[in-house]
């Protein structure tokens, strides 16, 4: 489909894709759809709402050489070539994505109101609008980004080979399907964790110390420490335990409580109003200089917010192991002025405007971990003078969503862990590519306007058509060298398909499922492609329903400042991942969202992480040894802490314990030889050694 590259009006002339022209059957008689024909010198003479494929669209009405009475297309498929004397006023002048815009009220950072909504209710409607404006909408019935090139009139010429596998390649490699587990700390750790642990283990809390203190103390008198930092995050995680106080000011309001107005609760113990509004004011969450065109050639509207996604990724890689099976899907952060950075329209959601993130998550035990993000930049993403990206990719050469695969897979290269889409993600290239890197992709198969190449769906749901309930066979085809499967399944009105380069067919006993068929109920079991499916196509959306379960974080941190909100997507999302951690250490449900996030905020604002720390009790023992020899050495496989009364290492059944460092806290196994009992990391024995 081609984009508009002038506007339309009466008198336009330009032309499309014969195909895409209604009412077909008029069409299609001067212009055979196998023919692959354009219709060229197509005279626009209106335009209007039209319904396509079930779904109401903005078109052009048209006047087609050769073709009687009055025909229709959606405009964006439309090519206008010679513009018209006067274009339609909807277009007449066009929203210009290049152009940063300002919030109405300026970028006020000190607001603690929401920023003035300026896109409609009315979900439908506000789409069309959104669409001739320019604006990106993300629909599911749109067919994939598959790369250039445009797909081949039949992708199987020959018989269909269908098949029931009996190999898998993954279990060939002997691909363990190993359980998520964070790199410091052992689960039995974590299960004994308080809320400010858990959170500050699920944070990126190097990139808080290392860049937002430091930045932020440039455009503050007094300076902001890492303690009290925490203080006035906790006063917005305790504000967003409660609803209907759209007045932060009541928070730190001098009348005496009421039962009936105001804030139930005073801050003003943890901070006071004025300090509270001078570190909202003054926060930064970049070091990097702010690039000009005048400088530097181009304008990026995400500078305040790329180095803090990397941040939270880059914790995630260096301090999580995913599991084996993970779950890539899209998340949504709320915003409600559609002139901000990278704005996207997701109908399917529950909060479906504002900005658009890839995301991937674990779900071991049904406890979903959100350990990667990608904010979907769309056409703000920066350019060059000269056309090339500012920030380009580690993976070029690829269609859009190819690329969005290998680089949200990125961290599991290369590790035989398997990830499952929706048909969102089903892109034959994309999938293969991904096996070549050692991830085990698999997709679910949607028509999508037409079918992915690769599927032949009307073929396989001929082949099917009368199969038995449940009944599962695969489709074995090759692309670029690499055999890749479409694994199929019977079910009640249609037939399930899933793209994979990897996977068996066997019956997963344990995971039933029913449909009703002629007004009773019949079972079958998945196998397990599907299995897997539908087991893990939910552990995103699990995370984002946390985030906004009862309260989010969203509804009641108001800004008027597109940063900040992009920052209290992060915290959200970081508030999720330490509750499911707190739920897979002690085996249990995860507790309310709600109840974690109160006492996660208590913690915050009672922190003494400011407090000057107090000295440890040298030990008697230490105290004798003034000619000890100082070593750093490692304990041995199976070692533990350090038995005082029988002067030896404790032993254990995990192979490799790493123990808390003593200094620091890191997880580490090394410790100095002048008193074993003391867990030391490389780093802090240097300075140990140095003291001594």
């Amino acid at each position: 489909m081609v984009s508009t590259s002038k506007p339309g009006g009466i008198g336009a002339i330009g032309s499309a894709a014969s195909r895409l022209f209604h009412p077909g059957d008029k069409v299609r008689e001067k212009y055979p759809k196998d023919a692959k024909l354009r219709c060229v010198n197509v005279k626009i003479t209106g335009e209007g709402l039209r319904r396509i494929k079930n779904e109401a669209k903005m078109c052009y009405i048209v006047s087609i050489p050769k073709v009687e009475g009055e025909c229709y297309i959606a405009k964006k498929c439309f090519r206008v070539e010679q513009g018209p004397d006067t274009p339609f006023e909807s277009e007449s002048a066009p929203l210009r994505r290049d152009i940063p815009r300002p919030l109405p009220h300026g970028e006020d950072r000190t607001a603690l109101f929401n920023v003035v909504r300026n896109v409609g209710n009315g979900l439908a409607d506000e789409v069309l609008e959104l669409r001739a404006q320019g604006l990106e909408v993300d629909d599911d019935n749109e067919p994939l980004d598959e790369g250039t090139g445009a797909p081949p009139p039949l992708e199987y010429n020959g018989p269909h080979n269908f098949t029931v596998p009996t190999h898998c390649p993954r279990r060939e490699r002997n691909m363990i399907d190993e359980r998520g587990k964070w790199a410091s700390h052992r689960w039995d750790e974590i299960a004994s964790m308080t809320e400010f642990e858990l959170f500050r283990m699920a944070f990126p809390e190097d990139f808080v110390k290392d860049v937002i203190i430091p930045q932020t103390n440039d455009n503050l008198g007094s300076p902001l420490m890492l303690g009290e930092f925490y203080k006035w995050l906790g006063c917005n995680f305790f504000m967003a335990c409660f609803q209907g106080i759209p007045d932060r000011k009541c928070w730190w309001s001098k009348e005496a409580i009421s039962p009936y107005s105001g804030a139930p609760f005073r801050l003003n113990n943890a901070m006071s109003f004025t300090r509270y509004l001078e570190i909202t004011a003054a926060l930064r969450f970049t070091d990097a200089r702010t690039p000009t065109v005048e400088r530097d050639g181009y304008e990026d509207r995400f500078h305040e917010v790329r180095k803090l996604i990397d941040a939270f990724n880059n914790h995630y890689a260096h301090s999580y192991n995913p599991s084996w099976l993970n779950c890539l899907d899209e998340s949504m952060s709320s915003w409600l002025n559609k002139f901000c950075p990278g704005f996207m329209c997701v109908p399917r959601k529950p909060h479906p405007f504002g900005n658009e993130y890839h995301s991937i998550a674990d779900g071991d035990d049904g406890k979903s971990i959100m350990w990667r993000v990608k904010l979907v930049e769309g056409k703000d993403r920066p350019k060059k003078a000269g056309g090339q990206w500012v920030f380009p990719t580690e993976f070029p050469g690829y269609g859009k969503t190819t690329t969005t695969m290998l680089e949200m897979t990125k961290p599991i290269h290369g590790k035989g862990k398997v990830v499952v889409g929706d048909s969102g993600f089903c892109v034959r290239e994309g999938v293969v590519e991904c096996h070549k890197r050692g991830v085990w992709f698999q997709a679910y198969v949607k028509k999508r306007g037409n079918w992915p190449r690769g599927v032949p769906g009307a073929a396989i749901d001929m082949y099917f058509d009368d199969m038995e309930l449940g009944h599962c066979e695969s489709l074995v085809a090759e692309h670029d060298n690499v055999p890749f499967l479409i694994h199929c399944c019977r079910d009640s009105k249609y037939v399930s398909k899933i793209m994979s380069t990897h996977g068996m067919l066997e019956t997963v006993q344990d995971h039933p499922t029913w449909r009703k068929i002629d007004g009773s109920w019949k079972m079958f079991k998945y196998s397990e492609p599907f299995s897997r499916y539908a087991r893990a196509k939910h552990w995103v959306d699990d995370v984002n329903n946390r985030r906004h379960d009862p309260i989010g974080l969203e509804e009641v941190w108001g800004t008027k400042w597109w940063a900040m909100r992009q920052f209290t997507f992060l915290c959200s999302v970081a508030e999720v991942n330490a509750v499911q951690s707190r739920a897979r250490g002690k085996n249990e449900v995860a507790e309310p969202q709600l109840h974690f996030r109160r006492e996660l905020a208590r913690q915050m604002i009672e922190n003494t992480l400011d407090d000057p720390p107090t000295p440890e009790a040298t030990s008697v023992r230490r105290q004798t040894r003034t000619n000890a020899v100082h070593a750093l050495k490692k304990r041995a496989a199976f070692e533990g802490e350090w038995d005082l009364d029988r002067r030896k290492f404790k032993q254990v059944t995990t192979d490799y314990v790493r123990l808390k460092c003593r200094e620091c806290g890191k997880g580490c196994r090394t410790y100095c030889l002048c008193y074993p009992g003391r867990p030391l990391c490389v780093g802090c024995f240097a300075l140990h050694a140095n003291e001594v």
